[in-house]
């Protein structure tokens, strides 16, 4: 069983380490735009008086 088969995409071999890769860093990106948009959302809705 090969690991580090590829992917045809059209005329681009795509090698599945590069797919895996790519969908860590677009998740990890997700999760913090997730993260920040929640935090902002919480500071406007808090009724802190300061």
């Amino acid at each position: 069983m090969h690991i580090f088969t590829s992917f045809h995409l059209g005329e681009v071999e795509v090698s599945n380490l590069t797919i895996l890769v790519l969908f860590f860093f677009s998740s990890f990106t997700f999760v913090a735009v997730g993260i920040s948009s929640y935090k902002l959302y919480k500071s406007l809705i808090s009724d802190d008086d300061k």
